[in-house]
């Protein structure tokens, strides 16, 4: 399917206390007179995008991918507070700021970035840039347009409903499937929702229904991501497409009971070993180990993780507030983190923005490349590691007791209350054991 470039017309009102059309007028002049007047002087010829929601559509090779986020001024004189919206989510991940006549929106946990040309206050041209240990991996044209809009524009009235659970197969081929439980809410022909992976979760999947049709996306700087179905009942077929070239196959049926499999038992350790052990360094070069003392008589949680991944940003600011409730109980935790670079000069300062953004107070150790070779050397005894995160559990005998594969965050509703409830159940548990 050729890229297709998708605008919404623009109507934008400010709105204060009633007031008449002149005095509305006037108060809308003198509200641009005065950002430009305070922009000015540090942007040169740059234009000013104006405050409230924006429209974008990105060019993927599954077509426009809709995107919204919400622009408003800064603390910071020379930087405006952009908020990319996913359903419930509005989300920033680094400060917007002015490169010469460039208006770049930089995502530096994910090594990427918006870069837009403001070519009227309302209307804006660019590119997102993906990158890898620096240097540009890929990138995608980007168009924005000022006002409140539908995700997806163009739409039919809704002839179909998707609230509830689904069933979901996801495949590239014959030989490479992979289940999927779709979760969605549809108000009219808005919809919101996620798929549960047995590698972790979707995030705030938005869109709408269109006649029978189910479209949605997500972007949140780690990648572009988005879903295009036919619904047919109980059933829908279509097209999940990410990245720069990925593409799936998704088949999906209606299904009240719809489940992952037990994600406890899908990673384990090899026969023979009931415990784990690494000598691992910090990003400052302090080697830490299970070993020692500060870990001994506790109940440890250890996150394999990394600074690039959706899912183990949505478990680290999780484990960043337990960790402060629970640590003068008897629990500590640690995040082995796999990088993109085995180079400690490029992937230290990754994990220490990690840490920072998150306030993580436990410690965040350098284990080599997000490789299955590099986990084989670090964790010999672990027999399958099936998607990032994974969390081992340890009692305080140094006990591998549980091995949880993927991460359910708060984008999956109930399923991310149940986790957290019944994860607290089990550290309860261990810290009541002699």
């Amino acid at each position: 399917m050729p890229p297709n470039y998708e605008f919404v017309a623009v109507f934008f009102v400010t709105s204060f206390e009633p007031v008449s059309l002149s005095e509305r007028l006037l108060n809308s002049c003198m509200k641009k007179t005065l950002i430009a007047l305070l922009f000015a002087p540090l942007l040169g010829l740059a234009q000013v995008p104006v405050s409230g929601i924006w429209r974008a559509s990105i060019a993927t090779h599954g077509g426009g991918l809709p995107i919204n986020f919400e622009i408003n001024p800064s603390s910071k004189s020379e930087n405006l507070d952009i908020k990319i919206i996913n359903g419930a989510e509005k989300s920033t991940l680094g400060d917007s700021y002015f490169r010469a006549d460039s208006l770049v929106v930089p995502f530096d946990l994910y090594d990427a970035e918006l870069v837009f040309r403001v070519t009227k206050s309302t209307e804006m041209q660019g590119y997102f840039v993906k990158k890898r240990n620096g240097k540009t991996a890929y990138r995608m044209a980007i168009s924005a347009l000022a006002g409140e809009a539908d995700r997806f524009l163009n739409l039919k009235p809704s002839t179909v409903k998707v609230n509830g659970k689904w069933m979901a197969d996801f495949f590239s081929d014959a030989t490479n499937h992979s289940p999927g439980v779709g979760v969605f809410e549809q108000i009219g022909n808005k919809v919101t929702g996620t798929f549960l992976r047995t590698s972790g979760d979707y995030r705030f999947l938005q869109g709408n229904v269109s006649g029978d049709s189910l479209f949605l996306s997500y972007f949140d700087g780690s990648g572009v991501n988005m879903l295009r179905a036919k619904v047919n009942g109980t059933r829908f077929t279509g097209r999940y497409t990410s990245g720069l070239s990925g593409v799936r196959t998704v088949e999906a049926t209606f299904n009240s009971n719809a489940a992952l499999p037990d994600l406890k038992k899908l990673s384990f350790l090899k026969p023979g070993y009931d415990r784990i052990d690494f000598k691992l360094p910090t990003t400052s070069g302090e080697l830490i180990s299970l070993q020692d003392e500060r870990f001994k008589n506790k109940v440890v949680v250890i996150e394999l993780m990394g600074s690039w991944c959706p899912n183990c940003l949505d478990e680290s600011r999780y484990l960043s507030p337990f960790y402060k409730k629970y640590k003068d109980k008897g629990v500590e935790v640690i995040g082995l983190s796999f990088e993109n670079s085995a180079d400690l000069a490029i992937s230290g300062p990754k994990i220490n923005n990690f840490q920072k953004k998150i306030g993580i107070s436990y410690p965040l150790l350098f284990a080599g490349t997000a490789e299955d070779k590099t986990i084989a050397q670090v964790l010999p005894m672990l027999s399958k590691m099936n998607g990032y995160p994974t969390t081992f559990i340890i009692d305080k005998k140094g006990i591998v007791r549980e091995i949880h594969t993927g991460f359910s965050g708060p984008g999956t509703g109930k399923y991310y209350v149940d986790w957290i409830s019944e994860f607290e159940h089990t550290i309860q548990s261990l810290l009541a054991e002699k």
